[in-house]
């Protein structure tokens, strides 16, 4: 199934996978985080740019290597340092400085969100600043609970509302704040959200403009949390990642 169908695929793990996943656990349980790294309560470390890899992907010399590789849009290409999620027992709590509303729509809808289309001032008016090429999400650890959670096909409503919004203006500088909302509200509207779980090594890959969040921990004992690997390259063009497929 090709990426631009549904918005998401699956890759069972294989025997690259899981060794680089176990280098990869192996090198977050030696990362430090403190209380103030946490958020939500103290039930989730975000862990940007934390997974201590090379541009090629490999940890501590264990290769990248797995069956998503051929389905990247920039296959081969440098990849930044993986954020490390880890989502702990009791996801989310609310924290003190989040709104009522902020909160229950992390618990509601999963916080469901598009990559890199930020809030920026005081008014909080949403425009696109990061353009992933995709996400490229790798679990660590035998953890089924709290998973990433993604809408199907609600990449295609959210590129229509993106493109009918910037139109042939500056696409950084374009306000695309109801655009995406309406667009969120729609796909909220005609489709259902699905988990992406997965055993260690195993993969998932998002289109840059699905729909996507963590859904809430549902009473599961697992001291560690689940651990997954993402990486998000960006194409080095704005107006490949607005008009590519």
């Amino acid at each position: 199934m090709a990426l631009a169908d549904t918005g998401a695929v699956q890759f069972a793990a294989t025997d690259d996978s899981r060794n680089w996943a176990r280098a990869a656990y192996h090198a977050a349980l030696r990362l430090p985080r403190t209380q103030g790294d946490l958020r939500h309560g103290r039930t989730w470390f975000p862990g940007v740019d934390a997974l201590p890899n090379a541009a090629d992907g490999s940890v501590d010399g264990v290769a990248l290597r797995g069956p998503w590789q051929d389905a990247l849009p920039l296959h081969g290409a440098p990849l930044h340092r993986a954020q490390l999620s880890i989502v702990y027992p009791g996801y989310p709590q609310r924290d003190p400085d989040q709104s009522e509303a902020n909160h229950r729509y992390r618990v509601t809808r999963c916080a469901a969100h598009v990559d890199g289309l930020l809030p920026d001032g005081p008014d909080r008016r949403r425009f696109a600043r990061e353009f992933h090429a995709y996400i490229l999400g790798i679990h660590l650890n035998d953890c089924a609970d709290a998973p990433t959670v993604f809408w199907p096909g609600s990449h295609r409503i959210v590129a229509e509302a993106l493109r009918q919004a910037i139109g042939a203006g500056p696409i950084a500088q374009t306000d695309i704040t109801e655009a995406y909302h309406e667009a969120r509200r729609k796909v909220f509207d005609t489709v259902d959200p699905k988990p992406l779980q997965g055993a260690p090594g195993a993969a998932l890959l998002l289109h840059r403009f699905t729909l996507h969040g963590t859904a809430p921990w549902t009473g599961g004992d697992h001291a560690e949390g689940r651990m997954t690997a993402f990486f998000r390259p960006e194409f080095p063009d704005p107006q490949t990642w607005l008009n590519a497929p």
